[in-house]
């Protein structure tokens, strides 16, 4: 009878152990992938943009991320709630000079990592090396 109640429990217990076992050997294979692709990175002399490829490794800017998708969700969700306002702040947006909505937009697209700037990032880092 006693053996009845701990054999479910002992299958439970190994089930988590196990469990736990292949997440810790999971994350230590991603550590490892990371650290193997940092150091092919760092010894590719040819590949301009190697600093950004190792800084999207760690994925580091998420609150950075988190925080430009709200920019650009909340006037939205602002004109669903209230239309008065929402129409406010895209009429507002017609005195906001054209250079500091260039200057967003850029930051907003590094921030994503658009994959139009990956092919100009490189391009102007190699034609500032040049000079």
């Amino acid at each position: 009878m006693i053996q009845a109640l701990i054999q479910p429990v002992a299958g439970l217990a190994s089930s988590w152990i196990a469990g736990r076992a292949a997440k810790s050997k999971a994350k230590a294979d991603l550590e490892l992938a990371i650290i193997e692709n940092k150091t092919r990175l760092a010894l590719s002399e040819t590949e301009a943009n190697h600093e950004w490829e190792m800084s999207q490794l760690q994925d580091k800017d998420k609150w950075l991320r988190w925080f430009s998708y709200s920019m650009f969700t909340a006037p939205i969700l602002v004109m669903v709630v209230a239309p008065e306002h929402g129409k406010r702040i895209f009429e507002n947006l017609e005195y906001v000079p054209s250079w500091l909505i260039e200057i967003w937009i850029a930051l907003n697209g590094a921030v994503w990592g658009l994959s139009s700037l990956k092919g100009v990032v490189p391009s102007v880092v190699g034609s500032i090396r040049k000079k």
